[in-house]
């Protein structure tokens, strides 16, 4: 199936949907009350089976943290990028481990290093940082307290 058939699919169900295609690859951007019925859809509906990760990038001038997923499946060997804009002063995103088990860890890991609350998350342990650590390591304002300061760029 290729992204133009798939894109078409999608938007019957989803109109207006964001997208690109690049490298073969469907990109969609989302909003957050549309993702989980757009992720059950891909899963039940267009065999996207997989979620091969889940990461967060931070984007602090325009005050927002973006979550990434990235879909794949076994039958078409299509692949499907979706991303949802998050508040990045509270950014909260009901969790996707009921739709795709892999989400779990990675929502774990996302949690810790950008600050990103999965509500409803089955297991919200710490999954990498010391129990003690403060603060977000990939976020772009973080600074451990060891930390040498970055050079000014002139």
């Amino acid at each position: 199936m290729t992204p133009v058939e798939i894109l078409e699919k999608i938007k019957t169900k989803f109109p207006g949907v964001a997208s690109t295609e690049a490298f073969g690859i469907l990109n969609m951007e989302t909003e957050q009350n549309k993702l989980r019925p757009l992720l059950v859809f891909l899963r039940d509906e267009l065999n996207f089976d997989f979620m091969n990760f889940m990461t967060g990038v931070d984007r602090p001038t325009e005050n927002i943290i973006e979550v990434v997923y990235q879909l794949f499946s076994f039958t078409t060997k299509a692949s499907i990028v979706i991303r949802v804009k998050l508040d990045r002063t509270k950014p909260e995103i009901e969790t996707v481990s009921d739709i795709y088990r892999t989400a779990e860890w990675h929502e774990r890991e996302a949690a810790e290093m950008f600050g990103i609350v999965f509500l409803n998350h089955p297991d919200p342990r710490i999954l990498l940082l010391p129990e003690n650590f403060k603060g977000q390591p990939l976020k772009k304002d973080f600074r451990h307290p060891n930390m040498t300061p970055l050079p000014e760029v002139k």
